[in-house]
């Protein structure tokens, strides 16, 4: 519901009755937490999925074109599974981002990392939502797709040679019998 956000499975809040977020340092183990100071004076702790739930919550919403698709893709081995939903809808989000909405909800019930993603324009281009792409925008859904493809095997790769490092390390660890 817009407007609303469940702070954990018990505490439902307003956004509008949200006053200050704060990033804290726990002094103890030197990590960062969230806070939360409502209108009522109270403070409430925030984990970090929670504030990243909390800050992607929409505020406002505004219909989408027809004809948009929200794209993500997924790897079986080397073959792409490409997943494509209707946008519905564009929200303004806490944080100020736009963020697409899909029947699952915002960032495509958050198959998308931190609002980042692509949608497929009905003029066949394919334009990237979100600040922190690498890639921005393409001229074609096949040109998108192929940067998809060349990101999974770079991926791919850099894993490979990280189990192998792994490897060579366990190896050296071992004690001569």
């Amino acid at each position: 519901m817009i407007g609303m956000f469940d702070a954990d499975w018990r505490t439902s809040l307003s956004l509008s009755s949200i006053v200050k977020l704060s990033r804290v340092r726990d002094p103890k183990d030197d990590q960062h937490t969230y806070e939360v100071v409502t209108d009522d004076g109270k403070t409430r702790g925030l984990s970090n999925h929670a504030y990243d739930r909390l800050v992607s919550a929409p505020t406002q919403l505004m219909p989408a074109q027809p004809g948009l698709l929200a794209l993500s893709a997924s790897f079986d081995g080397d073959v792409p599974y490409v997943h494509r939903t209707p946008v519905i809808a564009w929200a303004l989000c806490v944080d100020g981002s736009i963020r697409v909405v899909t029947p699952a909800g915002v960032d495509d019930g958050h198959a998308w990392q931190e609002g980042q993603g692509y949608v497929l324009m009905p003029d066949g281009t394919v334009q990237g939502v979100g600040e922190y792409l690498d890639h921005g925008s393409f001229d074609t859904f096949e040109g998108w797709l192929a940067q998809q493809q060349e990101d999974h095997q770079a991926r791919m790769e850099h894993q490979a040679a990280s189990d192998r490092y792994a490897q060579a390390q366990a190896s050296a660890e071992e004690p001569e019998a």
